[in-house]
């Protein structure tokens, strides 16, 4: 239900939305990513059955691109809210690393996991992409406070994570 309330308050988002809301949403992601993405979840679970049959999500590559295109559209429409935009750049941040955050000996799933979200185009949009013209909060003011300049490290990290991620 919070999928679908997501799809339904994204394409409002050009008129309004609701900050509470988006952070809210913003903790289910977290949540979500935590318990059901990554190599200890049965792939067969009752909820990836449960996704597909309700919103056509057959697999944990569809959700990672709901996950994905939710960051874009946070970045590109709440760029000057602050909490929002850095609660979805940890998000992002998160998944750069690697979902699970299991075990040092999980390393070599984790590079394969990332390897997954590379492939995606929404985050090969996000890598070709990634000026104030797509992003807004990259170019909010030329005289930067520090929280500006953190959500900008964030998120070219987390951009140079996925880049490097075939490196090794």
């Amino acid at each position: 239900r919070v999928l679908q309330l997501m799809n339904l308050t994204d394409s409002r988002l050009a008129q309004a939305g609701n900050e509470k809301l988006e952070l809210a949403m913003l903790s289910f992601f977290e949540q979500f990513r935590k318990i059901y993405i990554g190599d200890q979840v049965q792939k067969s679970s009752k909820l990836y059955r449960r996704l597909s049959e309700v919103l056509g999500l057959n697999d944990e590559t569809m959700v990672l691109s709901v996950f994905i295109g939710k960051i874009i559209t946070n970045l590109k429409y709440w760029g000057r809210c602050e909490p929002i935009t850095s609660k979805t750049l940890q998000l992002l941040n998160d998944l750069s690393i690697g979902y699970p955050f299991g075990k040092s000996s999980q390393i070599l799933g984790k590079r394969e996991d990332v390897r997954k979200l590379v492939k995606l185009s929404a985050v090969q949009f996000m890598l070709n992409n990634h000026t104030s013209e797509h992003f807004s909060f990259l170019g909010i003011n030329n005289q930067s406070n520090l929280t500006d300049m953190r959500c900008r490290t964030t998120f070219y990290t987390a951009l140079g994570r996925l880049l490097m991620v075939d490196l090794g």
